[in-house]
């Protein structure tokens, strides 16, 4: 099986434990999405449905989304850690921004529609935008900043929504309806929406560094389903005890006249700001550290199990039709909220019907579209848009240059090619 020309970070010829481990990535990107599917279109999940089966899939989804975004980031810009400026440190910032730049727009587009989703492309291009410089960081300092991130961004987050003139302030997902100045966008997107980047760029910065690491080794991959576990239970299972054994009764008596989980399940994004006990929680959504680390757990633990499912060819086989999906994850996300909004309104209700139905279309269109047209629609239009760009800034580099000694180009990682990136 030939490796999609996306996120590979290898050239094409290589062994097929690199392929199994680009298409491991797009797997564990489908499972995101259909996780998402779920959400949106499955039973209440709060009255039988998907999370009543697997606790708190929306959140885990969405939050494996971003973790993966920040995969993407790395291996979109080579793997290595640029370092210093030069045109081909500049063509990989280009390509980034561009894309960062093109997904806000049709995120506040499809937010627009009437579908009652939280959209979270807007969102997405946000933690581009800001991530980039994290690009000349190595694994290291990309695991210290994740990890001080999800301590200190969800503290952040409390005490600027606190201290908000406002009070406890929440806009969901904006779109152009919502539009009252970039200003006020910035503040929706990182402080007081649905997936604000205050609290969200842990997992971008957890995604980077896995993105550093030889993604093909098998010690890799078994070691992140076990740290991943672990991680999970710190913070699912953290998060348990200290509720039970300090902060529980706190709790129940500020949601008063509702339950902790009410309240809970009533917001999407952030943790109420009328007591810090709130910071304890570990639903999805809520945004705290506890909360953070755990769903970094699930997602790191996912992605080495795909990573692992695909290494034999009858794994990636046999997950072929996830491999489209994740292949084509946007115009999958993109098609599936039109589609919502065009024919499948939520006045005819969520339905395990309806769910199954948008799955099962999802993956025979993705794997007959991968293989006759290789490249989804919206993810030709982004490599188009800014790929062409970062060549014109790498082509203008004097021949002398071609060598990088410098480091940070896309060849800066072993056997590295990007131009074909596709995410």
């Amino acid at each position: 099986m030939r490796a999609e020309a996306g996120e590979r970070g290898e050239r094409v010829g290589q062994p097929a434990t690199t392929r199994a481990r680009i298409v491991g990535v797009d797997v564990a990107r489908a499972l995101a999405i259909l996780g998402m599917f779920a959400s949106h279109v499955g039973p209440d999940p709060y009255a039988g449905g998907v999370d009543t089966l697997v606790q708190g899939v929306s959140g885990r989804a969405s939050a494996l989304f971003a973790f993966l975004a920040g995969v993407s980031l790395v291996l979109m810009s080579g793997r290595a850690p640029l370092r210093g400026w030069n045109r081909y440190t500049w063509a990989a910032v280009i390509r980034v921004l561009i894309r960062a730049v093109l997904l806000i727009p049709l995120g506040l587009w499809l937010a627009d529609l009437d579908t009652g989703v939280l959209v979270i492309l807007a969102f997405y291009g946000l933690y581009f935008l800001l991530a980039w410089p994290a690009l000349w960081l190595d694994t290291r300092a990309l695991v210290l900043l994740a990890a001080g991130w999800a301590l200190l961004g969800p503290i952040a987050s409390y005490l600027l929504r606190a201290s908000a003139d406002t009070g406890d302030i929440r806009y969901g997902a904006p779109g152009f309806g919502d539009w009252h100045g970039p200003g006020d966008l910035f503040e929706t997107l990182s402080l007081t929406g649905s997936y604000p980047a205050i609290t969200w760029l842990p997992f971008v910065f957890a995604g980077m560094a896995v993105g550093r690491l030889r993604l093909s080794d098998l010690r890799v991959q078994r070691a992140f389903v076990g740290i991943g576990t672990g991680l999970a239970v710190l913070g699912y299972g953290g998060s348990w005890l200290v509720v039970r054994l300090l902060t529980g009764d706190r709790l129940a008596r500020d949601a008063q006249p509702y339950s902790v989980s009410e309240l809970i399940h009533s917001r999407v994004g952030s943790v109420p700001v009328s007591d810090p006990a709130w910071l304890t929680v570990a639903e999805g959504h809520t945004g705290t550290p506890f909360e953070i680390v755990g769903a970094i757990g699930v997602a790191l633990s996912l992605l080495g199990l795909t990573l692992l499912a695909c290494r034999a060819w009858i794994g990636r086989i046999v997950l072929d039709p996830l491999i489209s999906v994740g292949a084509m994850a946007l115009t999958v996300y993109t098609a599936h909220l039109i589609a919502i909004d065009r024919w499948f309104p939520l006045a005819a209700g969520q339905t395990w019907k309806r769910l199954i139905g948008f799955v099962v279309v999802a993956l025979l269109l993705c794997w007959t579209w991968r293989h006759t047209l290789r490249k989804g629609p919206l993810e030709a239009a982004l490599h188009v848009l800014s790929a062409f760009p970062a060549r014109w800034v790498r082509g203008t580099a004097r021949p002398a240059e071609s060598a990088r000694p410098q480091g940070g180009g896309p060849t800066a990682a072993a056997g590295s090619v990007i131009p074909g990136a596709d995410r």
